[in-house]
């Protein structure tokens, strides 16, 4: 047995995958809920009801709910993984908002987005490849 075992999976190749789709997941899923939250409250000026607005709105709560968890999640990844390459590859949570927002909530994207879509992945597979070397 290899002392990682006695880690638990957590510690292993399988926890950092599952932690890193926890991270994108929560990081996105709170940029999706901030902006249904921000379409629910509409159009108002920033004074206290507004404020009493906000502090009950669902999308606005999920939105919270969604960053503490990754906070803490992030906190994990960033124990086993250097900053320099951790940073970067929080940068997929560009290309699943993008896909988000286009599959849930309808919104046109340009060609220029999906090129961008593209060169963002390019970009986290070259680091992912010098990392590995």
């Amino acid at each position: 047995m290899s002392s990682n075992t006695s880690h638990g999976w957590l510690h292993e190749r399988l926890g950092t995958i599952v932690l890193w789709a926890l991270l994108i997941g929560f990081e996105s899923a709170g940029q999706i809920a901030t902006k249904v939250g921000g379409d629910q409250l509409g159009q108002m000026d920033f004074n206290l009801q507004w404020l009493a607005a906000v502090a009950v709105n669902p999308g606005v709560l999920m939105a919270i709910a969604c960053y503490i968890g990754a906070f803490f999640v992030w906190m994990l990844i960033l124990r086993r993984s250097s900053l320099s390459l951790a940073f970067p590859l929080s940068s997929l949570v560009f290309v699943v908002v993008l896909l988000g927002s286009w599959l849930g909530l309808g919104e046109q994207i340009s060609l220029l987005h999906w090129i961008g879509v593209f060169v963002i992945i390019g970009g986290i597979a070259l680091l992912a490849e010098g990392e590995e070397a």
